[in-house]
C-alpha cells in the first residue's frame, strides 16, 4: 500500500496542479506531507505558482509554495514525535 500510495498522490497532485480545483492540490500536498518527509509537496507548490499566478503583479504571492514550506518543515517534528516515522 505504501509502495503506491506516495506516487498516487504526487501523480494526482501534479495533474491537480494544472487540471483540478486549489483544494484538490491543497489536499494532496497535505497527505504527502503529513505521511512522508516528501519534497515533492516542494515541486507541487512551485508548480502552481507558475502556471496560475498572475503575469502583472509586480510582487505576487506565491501562496502554494509559502504553503508547501510550511507543511514539508512544520510538520516535520510533529511527524517525527507522533505519527508514521
Amino acid at each position: 500500500m505504501s509502495r503506491i500510495f506516495r506516487p498516487t498522490l504526487v501523480i494526482v497532485g501534479s495533474f491537480g496542479a494544472i487540471f483540478a480545483p486549489p483544494w484538490v492540490t491543497i489536499l494532496c500536498m497535505g497527505l504527502l506531507a503529513f505521511r512522508y518527509p516528501a519534497w515533492e509537496v516542494l515541486f507541487i507548490g512551485l508548480l502552481t505558482d507558475f502556471l496560475w499566478m498572475p503575469p502583472g503583479l509586480s510582487h505576487p504571492l506565491p501562496i502554494f509554495t509559502i504553503s508547501a514550506l510550511i507543511l514539508v518543515w512544520g510538520l516535520e517534528p510533529l511527524r517525527k514525535e507522533f505519527l508514521f516515522s
